[in-house]
């Protein structure tokens, strides 16, 4: 069994909360010293300050010094607090030697360490509580003129069953720690797990952007909120001009290099909450969120305008250019009339000379940046 699992969860509280007990059997053992008097005829004035007085400030001077030994000495914190209440256990059985059933306060100690999860801080309990225990019953008279050898029998016997019942509760609770911790670890790992097999299922390899089936997901969301509530969107779609002659001249392999350095291009170009993606062998789709157009447009001018000036080693330092359309949406006006906007606007750049940007309005009005 692994006795080093992490215990100190909200500790903090834990220890305040154990501290407040302490001082709650504090003014428990006044009231019932309080009431004591009130029923039996005693000397008041002996018995409060016998009975009363000295044991109420010797409880707490201890409690005073475990709430300083937890504020000073954070490290021993557990220790500290078990050993007080050993302490407290042993001056309420001092000074009520005549209240036999006192000597269960001895099983305080072992109930505060079992909120430590470790069978160390139970062993020191028993400990503490054993020697006490035996300390009082070789040098106080009045405790053993007040017990017989027979009650002190049934509390040893009933003090080490209550002990391994508190072991065995936390060997028990560790167990079930144990399994609970293998079993988050598990179901983390199946998570990441998902997540990446996500990832990877809408990713596109070559270019680490979104693939086609991702984009289009992206998009029905983005056009039904802005069917909602008018987020703004704008769907640019880039080709890359006269790819087909790089293939056919450089090779495949070249091509798709072209094509990993333009989506690299794409992706630092875009902000954080807009969306890239790979829609076809060598065009790109991007979807630009809760931006102006002229935000838009000077990102797809800047993009174009990277490509143009990266010459490429595979095709011996040449330069390749790259064509866009872009559209913005109109709330109602649905995925397909936006998309085949964009596309126009593509096809029209392309009409026009190629390495330029077009823009689409919904009646297809449209204005050109060139180089």
């Amino acid at each position: 069994m692994n006795d080093n699992l992490p215990t100190d969860y909200n500790q903090i509280r834990w220890n305040r909360l154990l501290l407040f007990a302490y001082w709650f059997v504090l003014l428990l053992s006044i009231a019932v010293e309080f009431v004591y008097l009130k029923m039996e005829q005693q000397d008041a004035g002996r018995f409060i300050g016998l009975f009363m007085v000295r044991p109420s400030l010797l409880l707490a001077a201890v409690i005073l010094l475990a709430e300083a030994g937890v504020r000073f000495l954070p490290r021993h914190h557990d220790y500290i607090l078990i050993s007080a209440s050993t302490l407290i256990a042993v001056v309420l059985i001092v000074f009520n030697p005549d209240e036999t059933y006192l000597l269960f306060a001895f099983f305080f100690p072992i109930m505060v360490s079992t909120f430590y999860f470790q069978l160390q801080k139970l062993f020191y309990a028993f400990a503490n509580s054993s020697i006490s225990f035996t300390a009082l019953c070789l040098f106080d008279q009045d405790l053993l003129h007040a017990v017989t050898p027979g009650s002190i029998a049934g509390f040893v016997s009933m003090f080490v069953l209550f002990s391994a019942v508190a072991a065995g509760v936390l060997l028990r609770g560790r167990e079930l720690t144990a399994h609970l911790s293998a079993s988050f670890e598990a179901n983390r790992e199946l998570l990441v797990r998902t997540i990446r097999m996500d990832r990877l299922s809408k990713t596109d390899a070559l270019t680490d952007t979104y693939n086609h089936m991702a984009f289009h997901e992206f998009l029905d969301r983005l056009v039904e909120q802005g069917n909602l509530n008018g987020t703004g969107l704008h769907l640019a779609l880039l080709d890359i001009d006269r790819f087909k002659s790089v293939n056919d001249t450089y090779g495949h392999q070249a091509g798709d290099n072209v094509i990993r350095r333009i989506g690299s291009i794409v992706r630092s170009k875009i902000g954080a909450h807009d969306v890239a993606a790979r829609y076809g062998g060598e065009e790109f789709a991007l979807l630009f969120i809760d931006q102006t157009f002229q935000e838009a447009y000077d990102r797809i001018e800047e993009i174009r305008q990277s490509v143009e000036g990266l010459p490429h080693e595979a095709l011996l330092m040449q330069s390749v250019t790259v064509s866009a359309g872009l559209a913005t949406y109109t709330s109602g006006q649905g995925k397909e009339a936006f998309f085949r906007q964009a596309e126009w606007a593509l096809g029209e750049a392309k009409r026009q000379g190629r390495n330029r940007t077009v823009f689409a309005s919904a009646d297809k009005q449209e204005r050109s940046g060139s180089a």
